[in-house]
């Protein structure tokens, strides 16, 4: 998307938006678009305290969000495997005084009720 040709016959007053106008344009909420400027993940102008927003800075954010595909064929998902560890049963240390901590055995549900 190409940003619309600039209007010279203006004057000489840049438009400005506010953070309110800026949110409607950009059809997102003013509380993301605060997050993102007080993040400095987006640019803006700081005026008085407040974010303002030219058009140049809107077409910044737009551009920066745009979620461009990476190939026109999708392809199939990939499979997410899980990691299995093994257990192990005994550690050695370099000190034969040192006892391994252990954990401690699970509990299983009838010694969960008497407990409670």
């Amino acid at each position: 998307m190409t940003p619309p040709p600039r209007d010279t016959t203006a004057g000489l007053v840049p438009e400005i938006f506010t953070i309110d106008e800026a949110a409607v344009i950009l059809r997102v909420k003013k509380s993301w678009l605060e997050k993102k400027a007080a993040a400095r993940r987006i640019p803006f102008s700081m005026l008085g305290g407040s974010y303002h927003f030219s058009p140049a800075h809107l077409w910044q954010i737009f551009n920066e969000f745009e979620q461009k595909s990476e190939s026109s064929t999708p392809s199939a998902p990939q499979p997410i495997l899980a990691v299995r560890r093994k257990r192990r049963d005994h550690i050695e240390t370099a000190d034969p005084r040192v006892v391994p901590l252990r954990p401690r055995p699970p509990r299983n549900r009838l010694q969960n009720q008497i407990a409670a």
